[in-house]
């Protein structure tokens, strides 16, 4: 994941030149390019990335968890359903094991297969 990347195609995304952008930061041009050009960003940057064009870009950093009930059937009509969850924080084993439990229980009732 290239931060500087994501984050430059956001504001251009959102109507804002580097300059601008620059500005709402309160950093000048040439240092957002070269934010722009870094790979790793700390979080104070990653914050007022955020702040400045209200985007969560804290969502590259949460895990997404992929299930695939229909594996390579290339035939079948699929559909994609995307849920969020939220959860008490410091939960994260339980929501794992809660995530693993359902996959064994769609593999079990036919909707996964054994890839």
């Amino acid at each position: 994941m290239h931060f500087g990347k994501i984050v430059k195609r956001a504001a251009y995304s959102s109507g804002l030149s580097a300059d601008e952008f620059a500005y709402k930061m309160g950093i000048s041009e040439s240092d957002l390019l070269k934010l722009y050009e870094e790979k790793e960003w700390r979080s104070g940057d990653i914050q007022l990335a955020s702040e400045t064009l209200n985007y969560d870009f804290g969502r590259y950093f949460r895990p997404n968890y992929h299930f695939d009930f229909i594996g390579s059937q290339d035939s079948v009509n699929t559909e994609e359903l995307n849920i969020s969850i939220k959860y008490p924080k410091g939960k994260e084993f339980l929501l794992k094991t809660w995530l693993q439990k359902m996959s064994l229980i769609a593999r079990a009732i036919g909707l996964q297969s054994d890839n």
